[in-house]
């Protein structure tokens, strides 16, 4: 049973699935870029529009493209996971009030649930650069 799921997770998403998914990437980044307002706040937009539309092309692309473009994607989740943790860690503030905000525990929920699976996907694709052993 456990190789049987190993092999349904690593069969990664359906057609459907990537198409969707890449659609909306495709959307979010594009008004990202475009509704960037003109202040020192434009990078994040342009960055977040540009990380949309680098999941877009992991949706539309196959074999070590999408490895390659799905690894950059998980590397840089986890070091936002990472620089998310050292900020709110230089911050202070271990616990949130609210849910919502933010604080070393949030921080590393993100890192455990989000960053590390992030990594983990570009040391299992080695960046689409080597053959699988």
């Amino acid at each position: 049973m456990y190789r049987e799921a190993e092999e349904a997770i690593n069969h990664g998403l359906s057609l459907g699935a990537r198409l969707l998914l890449g659609a909306f990437a495709t959307l979010f980044g594009i008004i990202m870029v475009l509704t960037a307002p003109p202040t020192d706040k434009a990078v994040l937009f342009y960055l977040f529009g540009v990380f949309c539309l680098l999941v877009a092309l992991a949706c539309f692309t196959q074999g070590r493209i999408r490895q390659f473009i799905g690894s950059v994607v998980g590397c840089a989740i986890f070091g936002l996971g990472v620089w998310y943790l050292v900020i709110e860690l230089s911050r202070g503030i271990y616990w949130p009030g609210a849910r919502s905000e933010p604080s070393v525990w949030n921080a590393c929920l993100y890192l455990v649930f989000i960053g590390i699976p992030g990594a983990a996907y570009a040391y299992r694709a080695r960046f689409g650069l080597r053959r699988k052993p």
